[in-house]
C-alpha cells in the first residue's frame, strides 16, 4: 500500500550527551545544542548506541508500473505536499500500465523538467572530449550562467527563444557588439544542441534566435604596422624597462637619471627588455597568437634542424592542429643569443617555457606604443594591439608576393576568407596596380583630326 512517512535516521550519540529513562522504560539522549537542549530517542544497535531522529522530508513508498517496490524521497517537508507528489508518481505508473506513455517518454519528461545547472558537469565533460581548452570551457559556462541568471532560466522547460531574443536585444541597445552577442547566442545553443543529443530536450528551443552579421559591427578593427613602426616598437620594448628603473618619472626631477641603481636591477631590466623584444619579434615572424606563444617550451624550438622551426602542439593551437612554423634567419640569431642567457640561468630544460608571456601583455604593449611615439588608433579608428602583430605578419607576406594559398597555410586558417581579413593592402600598392591598367579613354590622333566640330 502506498504511503508517505518520515524515515528514522540513526546517528551516533553526540559527545557529552546524558542518557535518561522514562517511566515506561524508554531511553532518551539529552545534549546541549546552540545554547539550548536537544532530545532524541536512545537505542542500542548491533553497531553500538545510537540516537534516532526523524528525517526532515517525507519519504514515499509505493509499487511502480513494473511491479517493483519503490522508496523515494519526496523532497517535501509538508505532509500534504508529499502526498501530492506520491499521487503524481502513482498516476504516472497507471499511465504506463495502460500504455498511454512509455517509461522512456516518462524519463525524457523528467529530464526535461530538470534544473539547467544539474547538467553542467556532463556538458563540461562533453566539451573536454571535443578537446576544448579550459579557457573556452570556462567562458562558455560563464556566458550560459549569465543568460540563465538574467533571463530567469532555471529548468530546461524555461528555455524560451523570445525571452533570449529580448535579452540579447537589450544588450545590443546597451552597446554590446555583434560579435560578443553572437558568442552568447552560440554558447547557449551549443548547450541546447548537446541536450538534444542526450535526449534531455526533444528539440532546440533557441535555434531560431537569429545571428547578427559581425562584419557589419566591428568594434575593434586592427591594422598592420608599418616597417618604421615595427622598428620603433622593438626598440621601445627593449629600452623601456631600463628607462623605467634609471629615469625619474615623477616630481621636480622628472625625466632626470636617478642615482644609486644597483647593478642587478639594471641587468634584470635589460633582460626583461630583451625578452619583450623577442616576444614581439617572434609574434611578428611566426604569426603565433599570444596564448600559443605562451605555450611554447624550449624543447619545441628546433634551431639546428634542416629547416629551423617552432613546433606548435595540437592541444595549444586554436585550430587543434599541430603545426611547424619556419623561422626567419634574424629571429634564429636572436633566439640563439637568448638560449645562451637561459643556459646561464639554468632554465634550458625541454619543459621550460621559451618566454614568460605576461597575461597583461596588452597593457604592457600599450605603454610600449606610447614610449615609441606610435599612435594606438589611426584616423580610421583602427587599433594596434598584440593580435595586430598577426595581422602585420599576414600583410607583409601578402606584400612580398606570397601566394594566397601559401599565406593561408602560414596563417593556419581553414577558410581562405578569414586569411583575407588579416591582409591590409596599402593604398600605394593598389594605386600601382591601377596605374598598370590600359588607357581606355585616350583617343588616337587620327580620330581627333577627323572629328567634326559642331557649329
Amino acid at each position: 500500500m502506498a504511503r508517505v512517512f518520515k524515515k528514522p535516521l540513526y546517528r551516533p550519540v553526540p559527545e557529552g550527551a546524558t542518557i535518561v529513562s522514562t517511566k515506561d522504560g524508554a531511553k532518551y539522549a539529552v545534549w546541549k545544542n546552540g545554547g539550548g537542549e536537544k532530545t532524541a530517542k536512545y537505542v542500542e544497535t548491533k553497531n553500538g548506541p545510537r540516537i534516532v531522529e526523524e528525517s526532515q522530508v517525507y519519504v514515499a513508498r509505493y509499487t511502480d508500473a513494473a511491479g517493483r517496490f519503490r522508496e523515494r524521497s519526496t523532497g517535501c517537508r509538508d505532509r500534504r505536499a508529499a502526498e501530492h507528489q506520491l499521487n503524481t508518481w502513482l498516476q504516472e505508473a497507471d499511465k504506463i500500465k495502460a500504455g498511454i506513455i512509455s517509461q522512456d517518454e516518462l524519463d525524457a519528461g523528467q529530464r526535461k523538467r530538470g534544473r539547467i545547472n544539474e547538467y553542467f558537469p556532463a556538458f563540461i565533460q562533453h566539451l573536454k572530449s571535443k578537446s576544448a581548452t579550459l579557457l573556452h570551457i570556462s567562458d562558455t559556462i560563464t556566458k550560459i550562467e549569465k543568460i540563465c541568471c538574467d533571463c530567469r532560466f532555471v529548468k530546461m522547460t524555461d528555455l524560451k527563444a523570445d525571452v533570449l531574443l529580448c535579452w540579447l536585444q537589450s544588450k545590443t541597445d546597451s552597446g554590446m557588439g555583434a560579435a560578443t552577442r553572437n558568442k552568447y547566442r552560440q554558447s547557449i545553443n551549443t548547450f541546447c544542441n548537446w541536450a538534444v543529443a542526450q535526449e534531455i530536450l526533444t528539440y532546440n528551443p533557441l535555434k531560431k534566435v537569429p545571428k547578427l552579421k559581425a562584419e557589419l559591427d566591428i568594434r575593434r578593427e586592427r591594422r598592420a604596422l608599418t616597417s618604421e613602426e615595427i622598428n620603433k616598437l622593438l626598440k621601445a620594448a627593449e629600452e623601456r624597462p631600463l628607462h623605467d628603473v634609471t629615469v625619474i618619472r615623477h616630481g621636480p626631477q622628472k625625466d632626470m637619471n636617478t642615482a644609486n641603481v644597483r647593478d642587478h636591477v639594471i641587468q634584470e631590466a635589460r633582460r626583461i627588455g630583451l625578452e619583450r623584444k623577442l616576444i614581439y619579434a617572434t609574434l611578428l615572424y611566426t604569426g603565433l597568437r599570444k596564448n600559443e606563444l605562451a605555450s611554447i617550451s624550449v624543447g619545441q624550438v628546433f634551431l639546428d634542424a634542416k629547416i629551423p622551426h617552432i613546433y606548435l602542439k595540437a592541444e595549444s593551437a586554436k585550430s587543434r592542429k599541430e603545426a611547424q612554423l619556419p623561422l626567419h634567419p634574424e629571429l634564429i640569431r636572436l633566439l640563439r643569443e637568448w638560449f645562451v642567457i637561459r643556459k646561464q640561468e639554468g632554465k634550458m630544460l625541454p619543459k621550460d617555457k621559451l618566454f614568460q608571456v605576461s597575461r597583461e601583455l596588452h597593457t604592457i604593449m600599450n605603454r610600449d606604443l606610447v614610449f615609441a611615439g606610435i599612435k594606438k588608433r589611426d584616423a580610421m579608428d583602427r587599433v594596434i594591439d598584440v593580435h595586430a602583430l598577426r595581422h602585420t605578419y599576414a600583410t607583409i607576406l601578402a606584400e612580398q608576393g606570397v601566394h594566397v594559398t601559401i599565406l593561408q597555410q602560414a596563417m593556419r586558417h581553414a577558410d581562405l576568407r578569414m586569411t583575407m581579413r588579416y591582409t591590409h593592402t596599402k593604398l600605394e600598392n593598389v594605386s600601382d596596380g591601377i596605374g598598370k591598367l590600359p588607357d581606355f579613354l585616350k583617343k588616337d590622333d587620327d580620330d581627333q583630326a577627323g572629328a567634326v566640330v559642331p557649329c
